[in-house]
């Protein structure tokens, strides 16, 4: 896609919008045969998408089935001005996700129904009433980390009335591998007392085949003596690597008590695992046999960075992989009184992230190949090493809020929040000890370099971290006329954060009592967000508004850097005064929040009996105090407040509905995110916010129509783009280009009442191309980056019953 195609589809879905105008005034306000709008609860109650004033995108559970959306990534990459990228150790937490420019860690809220999670988190869509993607800062009612957006998943509730259930499965091929993926799932929904009590059960199953390889010295005494990662002879293959197992479920109860209350439980669980990491190599110097230099030393990464290769070639056999399981029990009250609503959500996420990586590759090129006064061409041979991360935490959130329905002009919510978290957490977790054969005979003549006394030790580590987050949060509206109405909003919150830990191990500085302790420390902030909206009716079905907002993110408590070991390269004294002579290692243990101030202008509008509807916003952030992630040189990082950015851009969404049979969409985003004020981070001034696109855009069309009397098909096409951006994950000072890349899917299904047969195809242009370089859980190997790809193309097949 050039950069004039979004500007064709831009042009094309105003000269549509104009279109509709001139007709609309001749038109009555049914809205038979109008486009489906979707029930929202963006604003803490419940109301059409179309009279929020608000730039969002939805997903109806309807399309949600027409569009064989899954997971996360079958849906974000269908949003305007939403981005991902893996920008975090490993593969189950590196997840983040980015809205108008706003990217980084905690930028980006995430939700299931009340219950805020981490971003990472992919739950499978299975049983979803719909899906809310809200773009800006959410400060006000969904407070911190929100700045950005919020994505909410809302499931669906338990049917008093009447029994239902649906079965699913499905069967696909994807390109590259080995064996086919497979899935199933099923929805009840049980009332045990008519119209007082029901239970809604759902589960799934789902394998996912690996496009990865895997290739090894056979004989491990070989390696690195006659058997390199390249080498054409002398290795083992394997095939099906990060191949991925999923299966969950959820069961909640609703119980009406009386007219006005309504208890909900539930449990929702998710547990994956995979048999490898889904991470592609980039071999620099493929001649050498090897891929990358060694002894490590200077090479030259080409821009954009992609690659094709899906074999991951090692000297030993280590499998890497890991699992992610979490749980989420959640208890709801809604109480519908007189004059509105309470709510209150009650909520416990227990999540476990274990991940092992194959960091053999690294400590060979980065410390042992070289670890003496003239390697000839290696001072010692490779040894295999597993490095593991574990990432382990549990989170309790209690919302409690009332949202009026008063007969007058005045209408409010108000409500209280509190969350309570602890555990291990990402960059502050637990590494057990990783150990590499002959570690300490050949670099100390054997001594071990910890205090501990644990033998050939590369890394250890052992945080934990305690987080406190009360707040108090109102919105007010006011009706001035039946056409202007004024909204006024404001949250108090405070953000209380506790964290103690140890490293030690040859990465640390090495040395029998070199231990980097970071005593107990807490850091207590607190704040207002503050927003401000205007909109006007111009008629019931055409709204313009405008609003400020503010969003923030929390500071935190992260480990010292450690001193490392003067005058080589893990010197991290050194390696902090390069990039600032007036921070110490203490100061890099703490970091305060920052925050944004979001300007926009929007339009939500439907013409011609609601078949087009037509909805536009131009936005100006201002972003200051960046939270930014300052990689050093030792090899370890830290978070340091400095900077300041501005994103600016809007986005366009059109649908339409030609005739009965024929609908269409066209969606568009545009964000120039560029950072004005240098801190610590090398980034100039005028440079992009990494992991920002500047374009994303989709459109699908589906057409239905009947085969035989019983018999309809319903066709289906969507096409996706994502323009390119720069990833620092590796650092800042050499960006890494993501290039553009497009998507194309295809859905054809027959239906028959109840039955449904479809065919589907995913990436069927097989363009498979770089989401983000991986941070490794150890480090990345000198010269041989790992990629997140996208999945090849798939094509398979499903069938439905409903009952």
């Amino acid at each position: 896609m050039s950069m004039r195609e979004p500007r064709i589809v831009l042009i094309a879905g105003v000269w549509l919008a104009a279109a509709g105008a001139a007709d609309a005034a001749a038109e009555p306000t049914s809205q038979a045969g109008g486009l489906e709008e979707v029930i929202v609860t963006a604003q803490k109650r419940s109301e059409s998408e179309q009279s929020v004033p608000m730039s969002m995108t939805t997903f109806s559970s309807a399309a949600l089935e027409q569009k064989s959306i899954t997971d996360f990534f079958d849906y974000a990459t269908k949003v305007p001005n939403l981005a991902f990228a893996p920008t975090g150790d490993g593969v189950g937490t590196a997840r983040t996700v980015s809205i108008r420019g706003i990217s980084g860690d905690n930028v980006t809220g995430f939700y299931i129904d009340d219950v805020p999670l981490p971003d990472s988190v992919d739950p499978r869509v299975l049983d979803i009433d719909h899906i809310e993607v809200l773009r800006g800062p959410q400060g006000t009612l969904y407070g911190a980390r929100s700045m950005g957006g919020t994505v909410r998943l809302i499931t669906k509730e338990p049917e008093l009335s009447k029994f239902s259930a649906t079965v699913h499965a499905g069967l696909a091929d994807t390109e590259s591998t080995s064996r086919p993926n497979y899935t199933g799932d099923a929805v009840v929904n049980i009332p045990l007392i008519r119209d007082e009590m029901a239970l809604r059960l759902t589960g799934f199953y789902d394998y996912e085949a690996g496009y990865f390889k895997r290739s090894y010295c056979t004989d491990p005494a070989t390696a690195g003596v006659t058997c390199f990662p390249l080498s054409g002879s002398g290795r083992t293959t394997v095939s099906n690597v990060a191949a991925l197992d999923t299966y969950g479920g959820s069961a909640s109860l609703t119980v009406k008590a009386g007219d006005a209350v309504t208890i909900t439980p539930r449990l929702m669980m998710q547990r994956a695992g995979y048999n490898g990491l889904p991470l592609a190599d980039f071999n620099n110097l493929p001649g050498s046999g090897i891929g990358f230099p060694a002894p490590s030393g200077s090479s030259t990464l080409p821009s954009p960075l992609t690659t094709t290769d899906l074999t991951q070639a090692r000297f030993f056999n280590i499998p890497e992989g890991g699992t992610d399981w979490w749980n989420l029990y959640s208890l709801t009250l809604h109480w519908k009184a007189g004059l509105g609503e309470f709510v209150s959500s009650t909520a416990y996420f227990d999540r476990r992230v274990d991940e092992t990586e194959d960091q053999s590759e690294f400590v060979w090129a980065a410390i042992t190949s070289g670890a003496c006064a003239n390697p000839s061409p290696y001072c010692f041979p490779p040894a295999p090493g597993p490095i593991e991360e574990i990432k382990s935490y549990q989170r309790f959130v209690e919302e409690a809020r009332f949202a009026s329905q008063l007969p007058g002009p005045v209408q409010f919510v108000v409500g209280a929040f509190y969350s309570d978290f602890h555990g291990r957490v990402p960059f502050a977790g637990l590494y057990p000890p990783s150990e590499v054969p002959n570690l300490d005979n050949e670099l100390t003549g054997g001594a071990p370099n910890n205090p501990d006394g644990i033998p050939n030790l590369i890394f250890l580590q052992a945080f934990h971290t305690d987080i406190q987050e009360p707040a108090v949060f109102g919105e007010l509206s006011w009706d001035i006329t039946k056409a202007l109405k004024a909204t006024a909003g404001l949250r108090w919150y405070q953000v209380k954060t506790t964290s103690s830990g140890f490293e030690e191990g040859l990465a640390v500085g090495g040395g029998a009592v070199i231990k980097a302790i970071s005593p107990l420390v807490t850091d207590k902030e607190n704040g207002v967000n503050p927003k401000f909206e205007l909109d006007y009716r111009i008629t019931p079905d055409q709204m313009v508004y405008g609003l400020a907002s503010k969003g923030f993110r929390p500071g935190g408590v992260v480990p010292i850097v450690p001193p490392g070991t003067p005058g080589t390269f893990n010197d991290c004294v050194a390696a902090l005064a390069a990039v600032n002579p007036n921070i110490t290692l203490a100061d890099t243990r703490s970091f305060r929040s920052d925050s944004l101030w979001n300007y926009e202008l929007g339009a939500k509008t439907a013409w011609l009996d609601h078949r087009v509807i037509l909805n536009a916003a131009a936005f100006d952030i201002r972003w200051n105090n960046i939270q930014q992630e300052i990689f050093l040189q030792c090899g370890f990082q830290f978070v340091a407040n400095a900077g300041a950015a501005e994103s600016k851009g809007g986005e366009l969404e059109l649908r339409a509905r030609a005739t009965e049979q024929l609908e269409g969409s066209i969606g568009l985003g545009y964000q120039d995110a560029k950072i004005t004020e240098i801190g610590e981070s090398p980034q100039p001034v005028g440079s992009p916010v990494f992991q920002v696109p500047d374009w994303t855009g989709n459109a699908s069309l589906q057409y239905t129509m009947p085969v035989t009397n019983t018999w309809n098909l319903v066709s289906g096409l969507d096409y996706s783009y994502m323009s390119s951006s720069f990833s620092g994950t590796n650092g800042a000072a050499l960006p890494r280009k993501r290039p553009a890349y497009r998507l194309l899917n295809a859905r054809f299904a027959f239906s028959n009442g109840a039955t449904e047969f479809a065919l589907f195809g995913k990436n069927l242009t097989n363009e498979v191309t770089n989401l983000g370089d991986n941070r490794s859980i150890a480090a990345e190997v000198p010269g041989r980056p790992r990629l997140f790809l996208n999945e090849p193309r798939a094509i398979g097949v499903e069938i439905s019953e409903h009952f």
